[in-house]
């Protein structure tokens, strides 16, 4: 038996956090003794698959990257997983596409819309609910993203286990960072991670800002441009770095804020909890959930300024936490504590 996993076309073109998950994944499985194959393609992943073997699906709101895999599956006699890394898009593409130029503001009406220009057909979630019909095992982020998946998509799934987005352990770099003490926010520069909201809260109180992550090209490069407009003294954005240099960033930051629209989870979260900081991050996806009501953690809704600027004064004053509590549920989250659920998964079909 081997597992495929079918990766998202844009992969190359845009790597996120759904693709360091399948990756991460395949490598846990295959150190778990389970030869494993990422397919780029759902053709590719069509060709390797066997009998009794298991094709792995990610993304539910990228249905249009699986094709006709789900099915040629079944009729091959193998299995079907699917990680729906479901996250909240409604608010998002309301109220939250904020920078775009004029030609995509125009298209960019609704999630509905959005996914039917994306995908090239009008009913992407009709496409859900038919692979969900026929998945052996849905992997779900947290045990409420069961009837989030049926309220977007219409469709209950009843074969289900709880396998969260895991987050590998690093070892921090020793880095240099622009300022003695000061607030970081990890996050690719586009309007789905808010910096914008981050940068003005952070001017605001006079604190000191690191911003981290790549610049996204396309449609975002209105937002890019008024991100880069509101920098100046007290405020760095160093781009792209390792995963050791983040994590030796966020071992010095004082609070690490991520004011996202939407997350699954939001690892740079639970990374910087992991590293001491404390966190400020919107009150979507399912770190919440996991991390909870612990001294050090503060959620607030997306979209809300004030109430953003007031969470992270509040967090600058009490300091990275001394109690452990957000440290040690971060510690849930590791790789070490999630594989024997992923395995598990894998071992009952």
């Amino acid at each position: 038996m081997k597992a495929v996993l079918l990766a998202r076309r844009t992969t190359d073109r845009a790597p996120g956090g759904d693709m360091l998950q399948l990756n991460e994944t395949a490598q846990v499985l295959g150190q778990s003794g389970l030869a494993v194959n990422i397919a780029a393609t759902p053709r590719e992943a069509i060709d390797t698959l066997a009998p009794g073997d298991t094709l792995h699906l990610w993304n539910a709101q990228r249905p249009w990257d699986w094709g006709g895999a789900p099915e040629a599956a079944k009729d091959r006699g193998a299995r079907v997983l699917l990680t729906p890394l479901l996250h909240p898009t409604d608010l998002y593409h309301r109220e939250g596409r904020v920078g775009l130029d004029a030609a995509a503001a125009r298209i960019v009406r609704d999630a509905e819309r959005f996914a039917a220009l994306r995908s090239g057909h009008w009913d992407a979630r009709r496409r859900v609910r038919e692979v969900l019909a026929l998945t052996d095992r849905v992997l779900l982020a947290h045990p409420r993203e069961a009837s989030m998946l049926e309220e977007w998509c219409g469709l209950l799934p009843k074969r289900t286990a709880v396998v969260p987005p895991a987050i590998p352990a690093i070892d921090p770099e020793d880095v240099t960072s622009p300022f003695e003490d000061f607030v970081l926010c990890a996050g690719r520069i586009e309007p789905l991670k808010n910096p914008l909201a981050t940068l003005r809260a952070a001017r605001r109180l006079h604190l000191p800002v690191v911003f981290v992550g790549s610049r996204v090209p396309g449609r975002h490069l209105a937002h890019g441009r008024r991100f880069r407009k509101l920098l100046g003294s007290g405020a760095r954005w160093m781009g792209p770095v390792s995963p050791a240099h983040l994590r030796g960033l966020m071992r010095k930051a004082r609070v690490h804020v991520l004011a996202s629209w939407t997350e699954v989870l939001g690892r740079v979260t639970v990374e910087a909890a992991l590293e001491g900081c404390a966190v400020v991050a919107t009150e979507v996806g399912h770190a919440p959930a996991y991390l909870g009501d612990t001294d050090g953690a503060t959620w607030v809704p997306p979209g809300d300024d004030e109430a953003l600027t007031a969470a992270l004064a509040h967090a600058w004053q009490r300091g990275r936490p001394r109690d452990g509590a957000l440290r040690e549920a971060a510690s849930s989250l590791l790789w070490e504590a999630v594989t024997p659920a992923l395995v598990g998964a894998y071992e009952v079909l």
